[in-house]
């Protein structure tokens, strides 16, 4: 498939502030390090996507790459919304290379699903099945879901449309949506039908949708995205809590019959790995949901080793994920190609 590219000028009093603060929050709040090249161009790449970010005479330039035209939306997105942190005026000035976003439309990668199901997988995890009618012709393009509804259950959904500046434009006030990834565990071409997991606890709105969400309600969603396939590596350490099983069970099965490794996760007594994930030659280690916060971090030291385990993936809580990753990137020597730890959610101290 072919890389989608973008481009903007942004104007500004000063690109170099804009240019300051933009690099200092993506590495403060999501980790991005960005190389500099001798043209004063800082970039970052990763899993087929790029950002550069340059200044020009009264502008930031910006220029991105994403593996295809659905991941480019989310990228475009993504800038829109980190410019408006700064400064709203500049975000709503921003205008990009290419055709014209449909103003006023639905993104193109917006569906709307229909639930066809939903049941207890087992203690602690929700299972929807969703109705996806085109998912033949999308599952190339990732494993993961944004699944959007409204933030009042109440109200009919107002779905978000296509602004001037490539983003979609959000309902707002009593209209505003609730958006959150969730992953394809299932997927079933030969009758357009998803599985969706979702950890059940009393106050999440999307796991309280999950558990009385009735057949036939609609539910909007964007995408898929995300990476189907891992690194090569010699060996390999994987980690999730419930809200990563599902991304954990897609990474297997995608893995060649020769990989190694371990895998630690957290699952309820009496639920079996092999119930679960597909069968892979790595070592899966299980750890109860009550006790995996505190024991996932012992798991990964006793179990990697510096230039042995070469590629390491955790997806859980946020204070875990800032523990993997430290671990990772100093206990292991990984770098930003070769791991890659998530907060998929924080807990409230």
């Amino acid at each position: 498939m072919q890389k989608a590219t973008a481009e903007t000028l942004i104007p500004l009093d000063s690109p170099q502030a804009m240019l300051t603060g933009f690099l200092s929050h993506l590495l403060d709040d999501h980790g991005m390090v960005f190389d500099r090249s001798g043209d004063n161009t800082h970039s970052f790449a990763q899993d087929g996507y790029v950002v550069e970010l340059s200044v020009q005479p009264s502008a930031l330039r910006i220029r991105l790459e994403a593996p295809d035209d659905n991941a480019m939306i989310f990228s475009k997105e993504g800038i829109v919304h980190h410019v408006a942190e700064l400064d709203p005026d500049a975000a709503q000035q921003i205008r990009w290379s290419g055709a014209a976003p449909r103003v006023g439309e639905f993104p193109k990668n917006f569906r709307l699903l229909t639930v066809k199901r939903s049941e207890i997988l087992f203690a602690g995890m929700q299972r929807v099945t969703l109705h996806y009618p085109d998912i033949d012709g999308l599952q190339g393009d990732g494993i993961h879901l944004r699944l959007i509804m409204p933030l009042n259950p109440a109200r009919t959904p107002v779905w978000p449309v296509m602004g001037e500046n490539g983003a979609p434009v959000w309902p707002q006030r009593e209209d505003a949506l609730h958006a959150r990834y969730v992953t394809l565990k299932n997927i079933r071409t030969d009758v357009q039908e998803v599985d969706i997991d979702i950890v059940r606890h009393g106050t999440g709105l999307v796991s309280g949708w999950a558990q009385n969400t009735q057949a036939g309600q609609i539910v909007g969603a964007m995408g898929p995205t995300g990476r189907v396939n891992l690194p090569e590596a010699q060996s390999y350490f994987l980690a999730a809590d419930g809200t990563g099983l599902p991304a954990i069970a897609r990474f297997l099965e995608n893995l060649p019959a020769t990989a190694c490794g371990d895998v630690v996760v957290a699952l309820p007594d009496g639920v079996s790995p092999q119930s679960y994930f597909p069968e892979t030659p790595l070592n899966i280690h299980t750890l109860t949901p009550d006790m995996f916060e505190a024991e996932v971090l012992d798991h990964a030291l006793r179990l990697t080793r510096a230039n042995v385990t070469d590629y390491g993936f955790f997806a859980g809580e946020f204070s875990n994920a800032q523990a993997l990753r430290k671990h990772f990137k100093a206990g292991l020597g990984l770098d930003k190609t070769s791991q890659l730890s998530t907060a998929y959610w924080r807990r409230e101290r």
